[in-house]
């Protein structure tokens, strides 16, 4: 636009210079000519030679923790690059790489973005758009730097100490004579060494007295299955309408309920929680969330599956339509005798209860995480599901907003009497 008026400022000084054969207005004229040729030549050689480099420390991250990316903005010409704005498209929030900075010839520069993850989710860090031009902005210049990385933010996780109330009860399933890949406490054997077997399952009594070396299998433990099961259905979760009445540690450190801010976010971390505390406890996990489009999880155990369910969880929302009550009963024969089922939910609506109920008494040990939406906003309690799950005697957790989840979470299940009238 300053060069479109440039220009028509110089046609009107040509006019007048030739109307009126006024000398001071040709050589004005010429002035405006030269300035306009100058700066054009300028903003072409602004951003010629500049390549930009973005590094990741990693590409996967947190809730509460941070993404730390480099970038290094390279001058390959001779000419120093003055006047430089390096405009950043990244979708991750909070995260502000860009900068105004300028680059000597032959010369780099180089700058560390730390950014504190608030939302877990799937984001692009890039690309770069570099700006640039004449010292009058009359030719501005652009050029994007295609360089970009994807970053995945794993929902928020708490670690559980003790066995979270709810599921306390759950004992052991049925014994499976399988062998496992996986170290159990069940030893079912000794068998010779072949290589590529791990040396820590080396039966070294045996090898000593067989002289030869020797490897444990293993059964499938006797734990319980346990399925997750995650309402997101959009009609029953809200956003908080205050901030929590959380404080930071003596270190500065915002406990990790503070980044959670709605019925939604509260109840993916206690799936996430919960899942890292049954897998690592060697059980088998499996997760359905109800979300649009239905996720499910198959069960499975080990550290590769806690990844294939923070994957999940990083990217669901509660943009589903059907209530948990329908899902638990068209996804019911997944569920036997065998596993356990923690379902997490805001709904106040007690027909999930007379569902879980029917599962119950099909044999399926049930429990159930409410998050108590009236301590997020404008919402009715649930004191007739809590009510109506203490009736059906299904252990029970209520969750409130600003609650300390690993507290929360593992109390302890002989106060909670209805895990009591389970184990009895």
């Amino acid at each position: 636009m300053n060069a479109l008026k440039l220009l028509l400022l110089l046609l009107a000084v040509l006019v007048l210079g030739q109307t009126t054969q006024w000398p001071v207005a040709d050589q004005a004229a010429l002035a405006l000519g030269g300035l306009i040729v100058f700066a054009w030549l300028w903003s072409r050689l602004s951003l010629r030679g500049l390549t930009l480099e973005r590094t990741l420390t990693a590409d996967r991250a947190q809730v509460g923790g941070v993404v730390r990316e480099q970038i290094v903005l390279r001058n390959t010409g001779r000419l120093g690059k003055l006047w430089l704005e390096a405009a950043d498209r990244s979708t991750l929030p909070g995260h502000a790489a860009g900068r105004a900075l300028h680059v000597r010839g032959r010369s780099s520069a180089a700058w560390e973005v730390v950014t504190p993850c608030v939302r877990r989710g799937r984001y692009r860090l890039g690309p770069m758009m570099l700006r640039g031009g004449d010292p009058l902005g009359i030719f501005p210049a652009r050029l994007t730097a295609p360089d970009a990385h994807d970053v995945v933010v794993y929902p928020a996780m708490v670690p559980l100490p003790d066995a979270p109330a709810p599921v306390a009860a759950l004992d052991g399933g049925v014994t499976q004579d399988r062998r496992t890949q996986n170290v159990t406490p069940s030893i079912a054997g000794v068998r010779d060494y072949t290589p590529g077997d791990a040396y820590n399952r080396i039966s070294w009594s045996q090898t000593a007295r067989r002289g030869r070396l020797m490897v444990k299998e293993f059964d499938r433990d006797q734990t319980a299955d346990v399925w997750l099961v995650l309402d997101l259905d959009r009609a029953v979760h809200l956003p908080a309408d205050r901030r929590p009445r959380l404080e930071p540690d003596a270190a500065g450190v915002w406990p990790i309920e503070a980044w959670l801010d709605s019925t939604e976010e509260y109840a993916v971390a206690i799936a996430a929680s919960l899942a890292h505390h049954f897998l690592s406890e060697g059980r088998n996990v499996g997760l359905i969330a109800t979300g649009a489009h239905l996720e499910i999880q198959t069960l499975d155990r080990g550290d590769r599956q806690l990844v294939k369910m923070l994957e999940s969880l990083a990217v669901v929302t509660a943009d589903g339509h059907s209530p948990l009550a329908e899902m638990l009963l068209a996804e019911g024969r997944r569920f036997t005798r065998q596993a356990g089922l923690v379902a997490i939910t805001p709904s106040t609506d007690d027909r999930w209860v007379g569902a879980l109920s029917e599962l119950a008494a099909r044999g399926v040990r049930t429990s159930a995480v409410v998050v108590e939406p009236s301590t997020f906003g404008d919402a009715p309690p649930s004191l007739l599901a809590v009510s109506a799950l203490l009736a059906a005697a299904i252990p029970t957790q209520l969750v409130k907003y600003g609650d300390r989840l690993a507290a929360t979470l593992s109390a302890a299940a002989s106060s909670n009497p209805v895990g009591q009238m389970r184990r009895r």
